[in-house]
């Protein structure tokens, strides 16, 4: 664009050319970002899981929401919640299908997504595992 382009008055083309960058001069640049460039900080390499899914228990074993498994990794996992609730810190994963609960800490959530890292397997609890698995599990 020049200033004489615009189609205003003097003033407004001696502001406008002030704006206008010089000739010679570069105002924009265009980034691309290669994957060399993005910081990995995972231990180990993530693998995706399809169409598996779970429940989400807070640490008193009461229900939260269902959630779908995004990645995995040895040490953690990615997911997409079923609801936007905020989570406590530690939560129990009911895995619908291994029908086991695994311990984990909440790391990061953003809207419906979370990421976590795996504690372990929760002690066995015949009663929860046979509650989460049944129809009504959200009703204690």
């Amino acid at each position: 664009m020049k200033a004489r382009d615009i189609g205003a008055g003097a003033w407004m083309r001696a502001f406008a050319s002030r704006m206008l960058p010089r000739e010679g001069v570069v105002t924009y640049s265009v980034v691309v970002e290669t994957s060399a460039s993005v910081v990995e900080r995972r231990r180990e390499a993530r693998r995706p899981v399809h169409l598996q899914s779970g429940k989400i228990l807070d640490g008193g074993e009461r229900f939260l929401t269902e959630f779908l498994y995004k990645n995995r990794t040895q040490g953690g996992i990615r997911l997409r919640l079923a609801q936007r609730v905020p989570l406590p810190r530690s939560i129990l994963l009911y895995d619908d299908q291994q029908g086991a609960l695994l311990a984990a800490n909440v790391v990061w959530q953003n809207g419906v997504d979370a990421g976590c890292r795996m504690k372990g397997r929760w002690p066995h609890n015949e009663k929860l595992i046979l509650r989460m698995s049944g129809p009504y599990y959200s009703v204690q």
